[in-house]
């Protein structure tokens, strides 16, 4: 008896875990983190590969590489340049991606700006506010063609 109890709890959880995963929350998750991860190589890539040559000559302040820069410390050092070109890279990815969530927010509010679909029309003859799918006006009683398709 306990055997097929078990079994069948494992078989609930087999199923419940595969709704859990279909869901299409998750499956927005799973291509959010990899789109993410992609976003991240490009923005990294930007970071490292043309930003970061143009600083370095300004911050090279230890020589030739700036982010070697260390405070010896008995027999290691603390990697000062190295937390440094950390920090400044973060503040470049920060930069970016807040860029990148702005231009997306501002083309989403454009997206809502847009009127909705209008669900009243003018009478021709009295001018009176009535629904598109009205054949009659309500207040001046003209007949009026409709402008919405009947199924």
């Amino acid at each position: 008896m306990a055997v097929g109890r078990n079994s069948r709890n494992i078989n609930g959880f087999i199923r419940d875990f595969r709704e859990f995963a279909l869901k299409g929350s998750v499956m927005d998750l799973a291509i959010g983190v990899v789109i993410g991860a992609a976003f991240g190589k490009i923005v990294t890539s930007f970071t490292e590969d043309i930003i970061m040559p143009l600083l370095n000559p300004l911050l090279a302040f230890t020589g030739n590489d700036w982010r070697t820069f260390g405070i010896p410390v008995g027999k290691g050092k603390i990697a000062l340049g190295s937390f440094l070109g950390n920090v400044v890279d973060f503040l470049i990815i920060a930069f970016a991606l807040y860029l990148a969530i702005r231009a997306i927010a501002r083309f989403k509010r454009k997206e809502e700006m847009a009127s909705p679909a209008p669900t009243e029309k003018e009478c021709p003859y009295c001018l009176e506010k009535i629904p598109l799918a009205a054949t009659r006006c309500r207040a001046c009683t003209s007949e009026l063609a409709p402008t919405v398709e009947r199924m």
